[in-house]
């Protein structure tokens, strides 16, 4: 198994009889797209409420922003995604149920159906990456050189965005690189319940049916993954401090 993985051969499906990696390359697509608008959009609406949050710590804005960060935290992504099917596509009838239209098809129709799922899992991820931005964010406008920033005179957008923002983006990067290598799985409920033929359902798909060289595949997608994205993380450290160098 070994000798054929380094030819690109991640083995046989039990049930279809056909090679995993071709089963597989059908369902990067949906998967891709759809990690590609979360990512987006969860990172802007995370980082934003974060910095907002910190610069009006302890008033009013800062307590709805962490309320949101809080049940965004801790609402099941399954009852969420329930929740704005029944209100936006069953009352309402703005978006599809179930389905999906292909990107090469029509983008547009597209970028209508996959609107709900995008929204669930940013609404859930952008709720942790607010609170870390928050909470560093926090930590950073504390320290010495940031006052000595605005004791020169500098405005307030410049002393959060080159001079604290910079330095506190560090643990930001690494909960979003780490969003961005849990794509393959990351989205298991989301892609079953709205009907999307991705890896994730793929995934759900095999271990019902025990086609383990299904699920071997992925799971070694998922850690190659893993390990490339914290290689890229790594990197982006050394530029995001100035401190950090690498031998």
């Amino acid at each position: 198994w070994f000798q054929r993985l380094f030819q690109g051969d991640l083995g046989t499906s039990i049930f279809s009889r056909r090679s995993v990696t071709s089963l597989m390359a059908n369902r990067v697509e949906p998967t891709l797209s759809l990690g590609i608008q979360v990512i987006i959009l969860s990172s802007v609406l995370g980082v934003s409420l974060g910095m907002v949050a910190a610069w009006k710590a302890g008033r009013m804005v800062d307590r709805l922003v962490m309320l949101f960060a809080v049940l965004g935290f801790a609402t099941p992504g399954f009852w969420l995604a329930l929740l704005v099917i029944w209100v936006f596509a069953v009352n309402l009838r703005w978006f599809p149920v179930v389905g999906y239209t292909p990107v090469t098809e029509d983008l547009l129709g597209h970028l209508h159906g996959m609107l709900l799922p995008v929204l669930v899992n940013s609404v859930l991820a952008s709720a942790f990456i607010s609170r870390i931005t928050r909470s560093t964010m926090l930590e950073v406008l504390g320290t010495d050189y940031v006052r000595t920033a605005r004791a020169k005179g500098l405005a307030e957008p410049a002393v959060y965005w080159r001079h604290a923002f910079r330095s506190a983006s560090i643990p930001v990067v690494t909960v979003i690189g780490a969003a961005m290598a849990s794509l393959a799985t990351g989205f298991v409920v989301t892609e079953s319940i709205f009907g999307i033929p991705g890896l994730g359902r793929m995934l759900v798909d095999a271990i019902s049916r025990r086609d383990y060289p299904i699920i071997q595949g992925l799971l070694l997608t998922v850690a190659t993954a893993y390990v490339f994205v914290n290689l890229v993380v790594d990197i982006v450290y050394a530029y995001l401090d100035p401190r950090i160098r690498y031998q």
